[in-house]
């Protein structure tokens, strides 16, 4: 994996705002999330035309980025720097709990956005991050992001029966709870703040059996397997 760039992505800010503002996944309703950052959209979430819809909120974000620009260009300093010096210790740990597998090619970026949704997109390996989070709670989100990418490379390409019986929704699922049990590991307490490793409301429940699947298997391959069987 090459090392992660930082930038500013407005086109894509708008696009997923415009996704995510009638969005609910995992027991979170992410259009309420936005709302509550910036209540000016609250209109957006009732106008039926989509090309009105586009033109309130690309007129929005560009207030918004003109006049935060400064600000938003800090916290992306702030948060490169804090990672860098976590990085390669985060990458040899994480393909080494994946028994050598390595992190797929790929121009690595990561997206400052004003919005909390951090959603990832596994064909271009890029994904966004909230920047008005904390640091710390930052350094997770890149963490937890970047082990989707490695995770879904893996199944594709370990486990691509077991995971071609899954739905959509459940191939989700249990890659938010891999994650969850993964970045509590103790390996990773030097990186992440723990405080911020949380799973999503609804996947509380299966947190216990996979934390007692990933103590029964003797390597990821099983642990999946055994999630994918949690699953059902």
């Amino acid at each position: 994996m090459r090392k992660l760039r930082f930038y500013l992505n407005q086109r894509l800010d708008e696009r997923m705002a415009g996704e995510f503002i009638s969005e609910c996944g995992g027991g979170i309703d992410f259009g309420k999330r936005i709302v509550e950052l910036h209540p000016q959209l609250k209109a957006v979430k009732s106008i039926k035309s989509i090309k009105q819809k586009e033109e309130v909120m690309h007129h929005y974000f560009n207030d918004y980025y003109r006049y935060n620009r400064v600000s938003m260009v800090r916290k992306i300093d702030l948060v490169n720097n804090s990672w860098r010096r976590r990085e390669s210790e985060y990458v040899a740990i994480t393909e080494n709990i994946f028994g050598g597998f390595r992190f797929p090619q790929g121009k690595y970026i990561a997206y400052a956005s004003i919005i909390d949704c951090n959603p990832r997109f596994l064909e271009s390996k890029n994904f966004q991050f909230f920047y008005k989070k904390s640091v710390d709670d930052s350094i997770y989100t890149i963490a937890h992001e970047l082990l989707h990418f490695i995770f879904f490379d893996f199944v594709n390409k370990k486990l691509k029966k077991d995971v071609k019986r899954l739905s959509e929704d459940q191939l989700w699922n249990l890659s938010e709870i891999f994650n969850v049990v993964i970045l509590k590991l103790p390996k990773y307490h030097g990186i992440i703040d723990q405080r911020f490793v949380v799973p999503y409301p609804s996947h509380r429940r299966y947190i216990g059996r996979f934390n007692k699947a990933y103590e029964n298997s003797r390597n990821i391959r099983e642990f999946i397997k055994l999630g994918i069987a949690n699953l059902k």
